[in-house]
């Protein structure tokens, strides 16, 4: 199993390009800049660690067809991956929060995101790229500087229309925050989408987002977790089925803005959600805890691994050093032949 990490938005190049380093020299597989309606731009941030750095594996998320048209996205994606000299990746997929940062709406995910990973697989150094599609049109591109190898197109799936898509178009899938029996049923799923595409698990490389809130002390930890609950897969009612009750369900989805302002407000205080609800909140959607919980941790990843994940993509917050470098003395070590 690979393990990436994705840095906290607020991060600068020269914490990007300090953070991917220190990935780096424990072996890490990849650094994420995140993109978030307020960050800096995702591939500039990328920059001062693409020219430092010489194995780790970088590039932004999620990046959409509805904020940049592909022909936009291919163009910055290329010039990232001759900084890196092939290292690149990028996810791509559905709406973000950047979405309603521009006012737009979420029509047409999955042909938007085919018609984008289209083009960028389509854009190379040899011949011109015309293609017209439903949603976009791109004439004439033919980046004759981009000889690296190419980069990494991740899509961004959980759910059928998506996934397959995504089986049927790329070797990189990521999956969103996730519970440990809807990460079985989304595997599985990928697998028999995999399969009607005549292609075999074997061919696509999965990776899996997850929240990572572990540090010295519980009780930050236990802060930090409840005040980013509002991200945690948007709090779909799919996942949260597998730990909630019906009653429970419908507390949270009712409290939505409260968990939402409480993430906004920076405050681990959330009104009108029972605090034994929060903590089955943090305890299935996340990893928290204090150093002694890591052990815990290890051995769900290596249930995730089992059941046929193949990389983890570890979202951080505060502390990010001191995150990759439990990571790096930790877990990294726990899955090393």
């Amino acid at each position: 199993m690979k393990f990436d990490v994705i840095l906290d938005p607020d991060s600068s190049p020269q914490e990007v390009c300090e953070l991917g380093l220190l990935a780096e020299s424990y072996g890490l597989n990849a650094v994420w800049t995140s993109n978030y309606p307020s960050s800096r731009d995702p591939f500039i941030n990328l920059c001062p660690l693409a020219l430092a750095s010489s194995k780790i594996r970088l590039g932004p998320l999620v990046i959409t067809p509805y904020e940049m048209h592909p022909y936009k996205i291919s163009k910055a994606l290329d010039s990232l991956n001759e900084l890196c000299g092939g290292r690149a990746n990028i996810l791509t997929g559905g709406p973000t929060g950047v979405n309603a940062a521009m006012g737009m709406d979420f029509s047409r995910m999955v042909g938007r995101t085919r018609e984008c990973v289209e083009i960028l697989k389509g854009a190379n150094p040899d011949e011109p790229l015309n293609y017209k599609g439903d949603i976009f049109q791109v004439w004439g591109y033919q980046p004759k500087w981009a000889t690296d190898k190419p980069p990494k197109i991740y899509i961004g799936a959980n759910k059928e229309q998506m996934t397959d898509m995504a089986t049927d178009m790329v070797d990189n899938i990521m999956l969103g925050d996730t519970t440990e029996e809807r990460l079985g049923s989304s595997l599985q799923l990928i697998k028999e989408k995999l399969e009607s595409h005549g292609r075999s698990r074997e061919d696509v490389s999965v990776s899996c987002l997850v929240a990572w809130h572990v540090k010295e002390d519980k009780e930050k930890s236990s802060s930090e977790a409840k005040r980013h609950l509002a991200l945690r897969g948007m709090l779909d009612l799919w996942f949260l089925s597998t730990f909630l009750n019906e009653e429970e369900c419908q507390i949270v989805d009712e409290n939505r803005a409260n968990i939402f302002k409480a993430y906004k407000q920076k405050t681990d205080v959330i009104e009108g959600v029972p605090a034994g609800i929060v903590d089955k909140l943090v305890d299935n959607l996340s990893m928290s805890g204090d150093h002694a919980d890591v052990d815990k941790h290890i051995e769900t990843l290596r249930r995730y691994r089992d059941i046929g994940l193949d990389e983890v993509a570890f979202k951080l917050h505060e502390d990010q050093a001191a995150a990759i470098k439990i990571i790096g003395e930790r877990v990294l070590p726990a899955f090393q032949a």
